[in-house]
C-alpha cells in the first residue's frame, strides 16, 4: 500500500498550541505510512524553524496580490493541482475555508481539529455567531472531528447534536524527553538565582488567558516572591499598566516570547494557568513535565481532564482572584505539598507523550482511508 498523503491546513505556525500540535504531528508521522504535506494562510510563525526539510509548504498568500481573499481560491486550486488523500484542518477559522474547499476540489476525505472550548469562549459576538454556525452547517459533513479535550467532545454531542461516530478525542502531544533536556540548558531570564519564589505563567498575553485574574491573585500575597509572565501579545501594556496600579510591577518580570521557555520555568517554585477558557492547556502539562506544582482554574476545557485536585494539582474556581491567592499562598508555605503534587503531576504529564499521541493520530487518519 502506497504511503498516505496527508494535508495539514493552518493559518500560520504562530506560537501557539495548535501550531505546535501540527509542527510534532508533521515530524513524527511514519513516513513509510504518510506523506505529510502543510498549507499555510500566512507562511509565518515561530514554529516555522520546527518544520522538518522533508515537508512540503504551500503558502496561499492570504494577503498575496489580487485582494485579501483571492487564497481561497488558491486553496482549492491547490487541492486539485496536489490532491491529498485526507486534508486536516486545523482551528475552526481555518476550517470554515477548509471544508467547502475540499467540497470544491472534490477532495473526498476531510478531518477537523477544535482546539477551544466552544462555551466561556470570548472571542467576541461575530466570531461567536459565525463558529456556531460553521459547526451546525459544515461539521457534519465531514470524516471525522477531533478535539482535543472529553469536555469539548460532550460539547460538540450534546450543544450540536454531532454522530458520536465521527469524533475521535485525542489530547495534545508533549514532547517529554525534549522538554525536559531544554530545561537543564542556561537561563538568561536568571530565574534560578532568584532568592525569593517564583510563580510562572505561560501563554498569550490575551483576555483568554486571565493574566488579569492572576495578577490581581499576586497583589493579595503578603509573601516575598516574584511573578514570571512569559509571552507577548495584544494585552501586553494593559497589563503592565494593571501592575502598575496594583503596586506589583517591580516584583512581576514580563519576558516577552521566549524561543525556549523551559529553563526559566524549571527554575520557578510554581505554575499557575489562570486561563477563561481553553481546549488542551500545553503550557501547563508541560510545567507539571518539569516536576512543578500546578494550580489551574477550572475553566473549560482541559485542566480538569489533566488535574486530580489535590493529588496532582490544585484546581480553584474560575475567576476568582480571593481563591487564587489562597491556592498560591497555601503551596509557597508548605514545600512538602509543593513536592508531592509536583511528583504525581510529573508522572500525569507522561501520559501525553508524543510517541503515543501521535500513534492515535496516525490510526485515525488510515481509519478514514480504509
Amino acid at each position: 500500500m502506497p504511503p498516505i498523503k496527508v494535508m495539514f491546513v493552518a493559518p500560520s505556525l504562530g506560537g501557539g498550541g495548535a501550531e505546535r500540535v501540527i509542527t510534532i504531528l508533521l515530524r513524527r508521522l511514519e513516513r513509510g505510512r504518510f506523506l505529510p504535506s502543510l498549507v499555510l494562510f500566512r507562511r509565518e510563525g515561530a514554529y516555522l524553524s520546527d518544520l522538518p526539510p522533508d515537508v512540503p509548504v504551500f503558502d496561499c498568500g492570504r494577503y498575496g496580490d489580487g485582494g485579501r481573499y483571492r487564497w481561497i481560491g488558491r486553496l482549492v486550486r491547490l487541492l486539485r493541482e496536489k490532491p491529498p488523500d485526507v486534508l486536516v484542518s486545523f482551528l475552526w477559522e481555518t476550517s470554515l475555508i477548509s471544508i467547502p474547499a475540499a467540497f470544491f476540489a472534490g477532495t473526498r476525505r476531510v478531518v477537523v481539529s477544535e482546539r477551544l472550548s466552544i462555551r466561556g469562549a470570548r472571542e467576541g459576538l461575530l466570531k461567536d455567531i459565525v463558529r456556531r454556525f460553521s459547526i451546525v452547517a459544515l461539521y457534519r459533513t465531514v470524516d471525522r472531528i477531533i478535539p482535543n479535550a472529553l469536555a469539548m467532545e460532550r460539547q460538540l454531542v450534546e450543544d450540536f447534536h454531532l454522530p458520536v461516530r465521527k469524533i475521535v478525542t485525542i489530547p495534545n502531544p508533549v514532547e517529554v524527553e525534549a522538554i525536559i533536556g531544554k530545561g537543564t540548558e542556561p537561563d538568561p531570564q536568571g530565574i534560578r538565582g532568584i532568592r525569593v519564589p517564583v510563580i510562572a505563567a505561560m501563554g498569550r498575553l490575551s483576555p483568554q488567558k486571565g493574566f488579569d485574574i492572576l495578577l490581581k491573585a499576586f497583589a493579595l500575597l503578603e509573601k516575598d516572591c516574584r511573578l514570571l509572565l512569559m509571552g507577548e501579545g495584544e494585552e501586553e501594556k494593559t497589563l503592565k499598566e494593571m501592575a502598575s496600579r496594583l503596586g506589583i510591577a517591580e516584583r512581576v518580570l514580563f519576558t516577552g516570547f521566549l524561543a525556549n521557555p523551559y529553563p526559566a520555568l524549571a527554575g520557578a517554585t510554581l505554575f499557575v494557568l489562570s486561563s477563561r477558557f481553553e481546549g488542551f492547556p500545553n503550557a501547563l502539562v508541560e510545567a507539571m513535565v518539569l516536576g512543578l506544582p500546578c494550580i489551574s482554574t477550572r475553566c473549560p476545557t482541559g485542566p480538569e481532564e489533566i488535574i486530580s485536585d489535590g493529588e496532582s494539582g490544585v484546581l480553584v474556581p474560575l475567576g476568582d482572584p480571593e481563591s487564587l491567592a489562597s491556592a498560591i499562598d497555601r503551596l509557597l508555605g508548605d514545600s512538602a505539598l509543593r513536592g508531592r503534587l509536583g511528583s504525581r503531576g510529573k508522572e500525569r504529564a507522561m501520559e501525553y507523550e508524543a510517541a503515543a499521541i501521535v500513534r492515535r493520530y496516525e490510526s485515525l487518519i488510515e481509519s478514514v482511508v480504509a
